[in-house]
């Protein structure tokens, strides 16, 4: 499928492939919700230290894309998805969707979706779930 960034430059076909990938969607206005979520995956994805180099963060804005000063002064690295696009809508139906507005997946090397988590629950759990992911893994 092909994707475009906030900017409207063409992201890789094989996105989700090579790397973990925690993953948030949400409006590109990015309410409170949204920029809390954002801020867990940025302080998740620093607490792994050397293995943070193996996790990309993954924002498909869904809609009204996007706070771009904001994004690439406050989450340098955020790869930033307008999803609101008809060629993401296949995309976004791989993502189980709930009533939580504040729900961050992980995603394998592989492209598998691996884990929903509710953010709304102590997020020391997302650190420890991705960690065990990472030691166990013999991918990415």
């Amino acid at each position: 499928m092909a994707l475009h960034d906030a900017d409207g430059a063409a992201l890789p076909p094989r996105l989700f492939h090579g790397k973990w990938s925690l993953v948030y969607l949400g409006s590109g206005r990015c309410p409170d919700s949204c920029r809390q979520a954002l801020y867990t995956m940025r302080q998740t994805r620093l607490e792994l230290n050397q293995e943070m180099g193996r996790v990309q963060r993954v924002f498909l804005a869904t809609g009204d894309c996007c706070e771009r000063a904001f994004l690439a002064t406050e989450y340098p690295g955020l790869i930033t998805v307008d999803a609101a696009e008809e060629s993401a809508a296949a995309l976004l139906r791989e993502f189980p969707r709930t009533t939580t507005v504040s729900e961050l997946y992980i995603v394998d090397p592989l492209g598998n979706l691996m884990l929903r988590f509710d953010l709304r629950l102590e997020q020391k759990g997302l650190l420890q779930d991705l960690k065990k992911l990472l030691t166990l893994s013999q991918i990415g």
